[in-house]
């Protein structure tokens, strides 16, 4: 027995008896000194609490029983960080004698050696399992592992047909990465008839479904069709078209305008058709560049629909302003 715990003094040992008895109410604990602190405190683990205890002797024990519990369990988180080993049969039982009867360190000495006799016992089968931390451990080592698998047969995919790696940062990309993973195994992926046939039919409604809300937001607000050319990498010039009202900005549709793009006339007829296209009762503006193609195609389309306007783009004309400026020469 431990006499160094404090709590010695609070108990009473009764000649020819093998338990303590409770210094204040004579109660017999048969758990040994933890037991008998668990009852001055008051925690109602393993026996009845102690109506006479002392105030102080009550808030001594049960600061006594909180350290220990702490105590315990840092060693338990460090050992189950370096991988117990052999000793961890021992150490749940402790903890479960603990936790669920509050009578830590009260094992008998007949207990205690039986623990020791099965952790060092071995089986045929032992050689093949692991302690809990140790197996963690393991699992941690192979998922890190079969991670980098996975991901090489990503990468491999990418590699295969010249995919641009931006592509990961696609707002859709995760939800599928995710979706697929949420399957588990077994997951059967979509074949080329299925994406083009029910897959990319449900798409197409679903994206005619959030056409329509925007399409009452250009009936009930009006909105601003909104031209933007560029250049792609062969080099052709095309114009995207957009519709922005209360509701948001919507991609209506892109032309390739290689061939048409210095004449003023075609691009009138590109801006004409998009204005009957999203109905002119509802277009207030029709934003462009203010290159003198567009500006030209801008001035017939005012001349024709007398109820919008044409606007050359702020962010070209300031554009234009800065790269004006900058060809300056300055006195220094």
């Amino acid at each position: 027995m431990n006499r160094k715990d404090p709590a010695w003094k609070y108990a009473k040992e009764i000649e020819g008896e093998k338990y303590l008895r409770c210094a204040f109410c004579d109660q017999r604990c048969s758990g040994g000194i933890s037991r008998l602190k668990h009852h001055l405190a008051q925690t109602h683990h393993g026996m009845q609490p102690c109506k006479k205890v002392p105030e102080h002797v009550k808030k001594e024990c049960a600061a006594t029983l909180k350290n220990l519990q702490l105590e315990k369990r840092k060693k338990n988180e460090m050992l189950r960080e370096i991988g117990d080993g052999p000793g961890g049969g021992a150490l749940s039982m402790e903890t479960l004698l603990d936790e669920e009867y509050g009578i830590p360190g009260t094992r008998s000495a007949a207990v205690d050696e039986a623990l020791r006799a099965q952790s060092k016992s071995k089986g045929p089968m032992d050689r093949f399992v692991t302690s809990e931390a140790r197996q963690s451990t393991l699992n941690s080592a192979y998922k890190q592992e079969e991670r980098k698998e996975v991901c090489r047969k990503i990468g491999r995919f990418f590699f295969s047909r010249a995919l641009p790696f931006i592509i990961v940062n696609d707002p859709f990309w995760l939800p599928m990465v995710e979706g697929i993973a949420a399957y588990g195994v077994g997951f059967k992926p979509p074949s080329m008839h299925e994406l083009r046939t029910w897959i990319l039919k449900e798409e197409v409604g679903d994206i005619n479904t959030m056409m329509e809300e925007h399409k009452k937001a250009w009936a009930e607000y009006g909105c601003t069709i909104m031209s933007d050319g560029w250049t792609d990498g062969k080099n052709r010039v095309l114009i995207n078209f957009l519709v922005n009202s209360p509701a948001g900005t919507w991609f209506l549709k892109s032309i390739d305008a290689s061939d048409s793009i210095k004449n003023g006339t075609l691009l009138f007829k590109y801006l004409d058709d998009v204005v009957k296209e999203v109905g002119e009762e509802h277009v207030i503006q029709v934003i462009t560049d203010n290159a003198s193609n567009y500006k030209n195609a801008g001035v017939k389309l005012m001349e024709k629909r007398k109820k919008l306007w044409w606007t050359p783009c702020a962010a070209h004309c300031i554009d234009l302003i800065l790269n004006d400026i900058s060809v300056e020469e300055w006195d220094e």
